[in-house]
């Protein structure tokens, strides 16, 4: 439990995890549909890696009926396609129920891209602001690999970026400040 002073009303605010939810914001009802043998509230607390895996396992989908399947294949499909982009730009240590207060700018910035590489829109600008910051080295090559699709999806790409790796797998470089031209 955490006190806030909420300033405009003088007041105190306090803010507590619901008895009923868990936190995850649903219904009772819906919290006890399970898929793959696994609710949604415990589907939406694996980092994202283990989500994509999870999806991608048939075995967790083996009870459902051949009209089932049906109805569940571009669902089961979508939702494999996003959570690898998400992965794919880094974030697979991040969970689908994390608090959106709590993510970083440059972590939103990732998920923006995901949310772009999954729009499937062209001919569009992108200006990125150091996306490679807190990255490790194997999620900045995610990262590279994920820029260079957008652009080969007929878009163009342009980074303000310090990071000597993402740097050196530009097409072009403009080096701009004090110091410059080396």
């Amino acid at each position: 439990d955490m006190l806030k002073d909420d300033k405009e009303f003088g007041e105190y605010m306090t803010e507590k995890v619901c008895d009923s939810c868990g936190g995850h914001r649903l219904k009772p009802e819906s919290l006890t549909v399970r898929t793959g043998g696994k609710t949604i509230a415990e589907i939406i607390d694996m980092p994202i890696e283990e989500c994509y895996a999870f999806f991608h396992n048939e075995e967790n989908f083996a009870d459902l009926s051949e009209q089932q399947r049906m109805i569940a294949a571009p669902i089961l499909k979508e939702i494999q396609e996003r959570l690898f982009f998400l992965y794919d730009v880094g974030l697979g240590y991040l969970t689908l129920g994390r608090d959106a207060r709590t993510i970083s700018g440059g972590e939103a910035q990732r998920i923006r891209i995901a949310s772009q590489i999954g729009s499937g829109l062209t001919g569009v600008m992108y200006v990125l602001d150091e996306p490679s910051i807190g990255l490790h080295e194997r999620d900045t090559q995610k990262l590279i690999r994920t820029l260079k699709s957008l652009q080969k999806k007929g878009n163009s790409v342009i980074v303000v970026e310090h990071d000597k790796e993402t740097i050196e797998a530009a097409d072009f470089i403009v080096d701009i400040g004090p110091g410059a031209g080396k």
